[in-house]
C-alpha cells in the first residue's frame, strides 16, 4: 500500500530493491577482487618456480646474450609484469569499488529510514482518526434510532457535529499524506539518478583500472613478441658449438678414424686364427642331391664353414661347420668336384660333394683340405692358393673394407677385390714353383702341377688322378655351427624341410 511506509509500501519495495541491487555489485566486485588477489599469488609461484637463468651448471648462453635464456628471462619479466598489474586492480577494488558501493548500501539505508520517519507518523494517526470517525459515526447511528424510539439520551445533532469535527480532521490527515507521499516522490526521483550516476561512476572506475592494466600487460606481451620476432634461433646452437664444439667432435678423445688395428686382444694375429683358403664354392645337398652355392672357410685348425652368401660373414654364423682332422678328401671324375668322406660314421651321411668353377679351384681346395687331415703334420702352404696370409696386412684390409660397405667381406679380413688380386698373383707364382720343383722338394706323395689351361664349363674333362697319400680312418662327424656359436634369430624355415636337412646332412644333430 503506497503511502503506508510498511513493507507492503511501493517505495520501500523500491529502495529495499535498490539496496538488494548494490548488495550484488558488492559480493561482484569481491569475487573480483579475489580472483585478482588468488591470480597474483598463482603467477608469483609460477613465476619463482621458472628459475631463469639456470643456476648451477648447464650449456646454454647467459640472460646477457641471445639464446633461450634470455627468450626465458623475458617471458618470467613478462609475467611479473601481469602480477603487478593483478595486485593493482585488486588493491582498486577493495580500498575505491567495494568501499563506495559500501556507502551507496549506506545512503540507500538512511533514504529509506527517512522515507518511514516522514510517512509513518502520518500514516499511522490517519489510521487512528478514521477509527475515531468510525465510533462517532456508529454514535450517531445509535442516537438517531434513539431519537425514533422517544429515547433521547444523547442529542443526535452533537454526534454529528463530532463526526464532522473527526472527518475534518481525517481529511487533513489524509492531505497531508499525499502532500508528503509527493514530496518523498520527486525526492526519490532526484535521488535515484544521483544514485545511478554514483553507481556508474563505481563500476566505471573499475573499469578504468582495469582498462589500464589490460593495457600494460598488452604492452609488455608487444615488446615481448617483438624480442620473439627479432630471436636469432641459431644463436644458441652457435654459443653451443663455440664452447663444446671440440668435445662433440672428438668424444671421450675419439678422432673418428678407429680401426680394428687400433684394439688390443688376446691371441690377437695367433696362428691358430690364420685362414687357409676361402671362396664361392658349390655343396651337393638335399633329397635330389642338386648344387648349392655357398661360401667357405677353411682354417688351419682344420675347419671348413659354409655360408648361403659371403655377405653373411659379418652377419650371421655359418650354416654347416665340418672339422677335417680325420677326414678323407678325394678326386672325382669331374675334375671341378671332390669328395670329403667322413670315416667311421654310424648314422646319417659321411660324404659330402663340393665342385667349383674350374679344375685349379678344385685342386686348391683339394689340396688345401688335404693337408689339414690328420696325415699332415703342419698346414701344406705351398699347395695352398695363395691363401695363407700375414695376419696383420688381413687387420688393415679388415678396417678398409669397413670404410668401403660395397665391398663384400672375407674370412680373411681383407676385400675380395684385393684377396682376388692376391690370389691370382699367387696362383701364378705357384703354377711356375710347381713346374720347376724336382722330386726331391716335392712332398712325399705329391704330383707336379701340370701346365694349367683354362677349361670350358662344359668341355669333357679327364679324371684328376688321385693322390697316392695314404688315407687315415675318420672318425669325425660333420659339426652345426651352433656347437661353436652363440643362437641367432633368423627365418624359421618349414617343418618338412627342417626335418629333411636334418637326416639327410646332420644325421647326430638330429637322433
Amino acid at each position: 500500500m503506497t503511502g503506508s511506509a510498511t513493507q507492503d509500501d511501493l517505495v520501500v519495495y523500491r529502495l529495499n530493491s535498490w539496496r538488494n541491487l548494490v548488495k550484488e555489485y558488492t559480493d561482484y566486485f569481491e569475487a573480483f577482487a579475489s580472483v585478482q588477489k588468488a591470480s597474483k599469488k598463482a603467477l608469483d609461484k609460477a613465476v619463482g618456480d621458472f628459475s631463469v637463468p639456470l643456476k648451477g651448471e648447464h650449456c646454454f648462453a647467459g640472460v646477457e646474450r641471445d639464446g633461450v635464456q634470455q627468450m626465458s628471462a623475458q617471458l618470467r619479466d613478462m609475467h611479473r609484469m601481469y602480477s603487478t598489474q593483478y595486485a593493482r586492480v585488486d588493491q582498486h577494488t577493495e580500498t575505491n569499488t567495494l568501499r563506495q558501493l559500501d556507502a551507496l548500501r549506506s545512503e540507500i539505508k538512511d533514504s529509506l529510514k527517512e522515507y518511514t520517519d516522514h510517512l509513518g507518523p502520518i500514516y499511522r494517526r490517519l489510521r487512528k482518526q478514521a477509527k475515531e470517525v468510525e465510533d462517532y459515526k456508529e454514535k450517531l447511528v445509535h442516537a438517531v434510532e434513539a431519537y425514533k424510539t422517544w429515547h433521547r439520551s444523547h442529542d443526535a445533532w452533537l454526534i454529528q457535529q463530532q463526526v464532522r469535527r473527526e472527518l475534518t480532521r481525517q481529511a487533513e490527515l489524509e492531505n497531508a499524506l499525499v502532500k508528503a507521499m509527493r514530496a518523498e516522490h520527486q525526492r526519490l526521483i532526484r535521488w535515484e539518478a544521483s544514485l545511478s550516476e554514483r553507481l556508474r561512476d563505481v563500476v566505471a572506475s573499475t573499469m578504468v583500472c582495469e582498462r589500464d592494466s589490460l593495457q600494460t600487460t598488452l604492452s609488455s606481451i608487444g615488446d615481448t613478441l617483438g624480442f620473439l620476432g627479432r630471436f636469432d634461433t641459431h644463436a644458441e646452437s652457435r654459443s653451443f658449438d663455440e664452447r663444446f664444439g671440440s668435445v662433440l667432435n672428438a668424444p671421450m678423445g675419439l678422432t673418428g678414424n678407429s680401426s680394428l688395428a687400433d684394439y688390443d686382444f688376446m691371441h690377437r694375429d695367433s696362428e691358430a686364427t690364420t685362414v687357409l683358403l676361402e671362396g664361392q664354392i658349390e655343396r651337393q645337398s638335399g633329397v635330389i642331391k642338386r648344387f648349392h652355392p655357398e661360401y667357405a672357410v677353411l682354417t688351419s685348425q682344420g675347419y671348413l664353414h659354409c655360408y648361403a652368401e659371403q655377405s653373411d660373414l659379418l652377419e650371421r654364423n655359418p650354416e654347416t661347420s665340418f672339422h677335417l682332422f680325420d677326414c678323407t678328401v678325394s678326386t672325382l671324375d669331374d675334375v671341378r668336384s671332390f669328395m670329403v668322406t667322413i670315416d667311421k660314421m654310424k648314422l646319417g651321411r659321411s660324404k659330402y660333394t663340393f665342385r667349383c668353377a674350374d679344375q685349379a679351384g678344385a685342386d686348391h681346395w683339394f689340396n688345401a683340405i688335404a693337408s689339414v687331415t690328420a696325415k699332415s703334420s703342419t698346414p701344406e702352404t705351398s699347395i695352398v692358393g695363395g691363401t695363407l696370409r700375414d695376419s696383420k696386412t688381413a687387420m688393415a684390409a679388415a678396417a678398409a673394407a669397413a670404410n668401403s660397405p660395397s665391398a663384400l667381406p672375407t674370412a680373411a679380413g681383407i676385400p675380395a677385390h684385393e684377396l682376388a688380386a692376391r690370389n691370382a698373383a699367387e696362383d701364378t707364382q705357384l703354377k711356375e714353383k710347381s713346374l720347376d720343383a724336382s722330386p726331391d722338394e716335392l712332398i712325399e706323395g705329391e704330383k707336379p702341377y701340370p701346365p694349367y689351361e683354362p677349361v670350358a664349363r662344359d668341355a669333357e674333362m679327364p679324371p684328376l688322378e688321385k693322390s697316392p697319400i695314404e688315407q687315415p680312418p675318420h672318425i669325425d662327424t660333420p659339426i652345426e655351427s651352433e656347437q661353436f656359436y652363440p643362437a641367432q634369430e633368423t627365418t624359421p624355415m618349414p617343418a618338412a624341410e627342417t626335418n629333411l636337412l636334418a637326416t639327410f646332412e646332420h644325421p647326430a644333430a638330429s637322433t
